[in-house]
């Protein structure tokens, strides 16, 4: 989808800025009323860009979808956040489907992990109401903040080299510090390094260089622990998975779900940590398939991402209008699991192992039988944002994986 540019000029866009600061005439140099100048810091961005950001942040904007806040989070400083880029951080969600005989399933209460952990970000000023909508500059500039802080590949703003550079040219307009992450769908097919990457940068902006290593160092735990357990996995007897998206797009377009090929971030966890085999061999996020290519296709086993809406298992399996798909080995054996909510999940966020572990255990089961997801899930929680068990569970409750429980998965 092609976003329309921000309605805000270059120029209106500097007098906005000019207005929200503070009144009355600029102090000159050696004036004796002269404010002494902020200490500021340089951070190298991930577009190579040497930032002049203040030495203690104390407001900051984000363009993001989750991903930023949940470091921040994790770093102790998200109290510092004055506006949001998406409403990713504001919403909840509910979802129905019907079912061939007639009953509907619904799911209610749905939230991004940050939504539910911290419900006043529901109240900040928000520059993206809509994945359709523009993303309103002059909402951010009027926050006043200290640095934007911007994740490209994100649903908000998406990967063009475009937005980048739009992006640039409209910060450095208004003297607003702007510090770009790259995330993992910008760097397509590179694996999670991009999000080590991007967590190392905002060690830097917060100046906590010690504790981003050390979020890295647990996620890469995860990962080594997943690939521990499969790597004597013989590659002819590793499983074929199917991560389909299950967007009511695809059958408006004439298909039946979404694949996500080779090139990408989430079949780079398949092959290179999941040991498993992607299904589908092409190329692109997001590839239109019709039901007789899914069915060709015939996976061992099906993951369900959030894809325009949170899809169970139960959707692929009972609802009408995909009963073409129920002949699916993948179907007739139970070997469809639905991964964790992550609306706006256009790339990986902190929560990523959780998708992880369920796509290892869902491929593996004899490997991962001693891991119960409904549990490990709150002990990530817990040790991720330093929350109590309720609020673990409130956590797990609002990314919709209370199935894991009902199945002891």
């Amino acid at each position: 989808m092609r976003r329309r540019r921000g309605g805000l000029t270059v120029a209106g866009l500097v007098v906005l800025a000019a207005a929200a600061g503070c009144g009355g005439p600029a102090a000159r140099a050696g004036d004796p009323g002269a404010a002494t100048a902020p200490a500021m810091r340089i951070v190298t961005d991930m577009r190579g860009v040497r930032v002049a950001i203040p030495a203690t942040v104390t407001r900051v904007a984000t363009v993001s979808d989750g991903f930023v806040e949940s470091v921040m989070t994790r770093l102790g400083v998200v109290r510092t956040l004055v506006a949001v880029g998406s409403s990713a951080q504001q919403r909840v969600w509910a979802y129905r489907f019907p079912t061939a005989g007639g009953r509907d399933v619904s799911v209610t209460d749905g939230m991004g992990t940050m939504r539910a952990l911290h419900p006043w970000m529901a109240d900040l000023p928000c520059a993206n109401q809509s994945s359709s909508d523009a993303l309103s500059y002059e909402t951010l500039v009027a926050a006043r903040p200290d640095v934007v802080i911007a994740r490209v590949g994100d649903c908000t703003i998406g990967s063009s080299p475009d937005a980048v550079t739009r992006l640039g040219h409209v910060f450095a307009s208004t003297g607003i510090p702007l510090v770009v992450l790259r995330s993992t769908t910008d760097y397509r097919g590179t694996g999670t390094e991009t999000l080590h990457a991007e967590i190392d940068v905002l060690g830097q902006v917060f100046d906590q260089p010690h504790e981003a290593r050390a979020l890295a160092a647990e996620l890469a735990a995860v990962e080594t622990l997943v690939r521990d357990r499969v790597a004597t996995v013989p590659a002819d007897r590793q499983p074929s998975v199917l991560y389909l998206g299950l967007a009511s797009g695809a059958r408006a377009s004439g298909g039946a779900a979404y694949a996500w090929g080779l090139d990408t971030a989430e079949s780079w966890m398949i092959e290179r940590i999941v040991g498993a085999r992607n299904a589908f061999r092409g190329p692109g996020a997001r590839v239109l398939l019709n039901a007789e290519q899914i069915l060709a296709l015939d996976p061992d086993v099906i993951f369900l991402p959030t894809s325009a809406g949170f899809h169970p298992q139960e959707e692929l399996a009972q609802a009408p209008y995909f009963a073409e798909l129920r002949g699916l080995r993948a179907v007739r054996s139970g070997r469809v699991h639905a991964l964790a909510w992550s609306p706006m999940n256009c790339a990986r966020r902190l929560e990523y192992p959780l998708d992880l572990l369920i796509m290892a255990k869902g491929a593996h089961p004899d490997r991962f039988a001693d891991v119960r997801i409904h549990e490990w899930s709150l002990h990530f929680y817990r040790r991720l944002y330093s929350v109590d068990h309720g609020q673990a569970m409130a956590l797990r409750r609002a990314q919709w994986l209370e199935w894991t429980v009902t199945a002891a998965f």
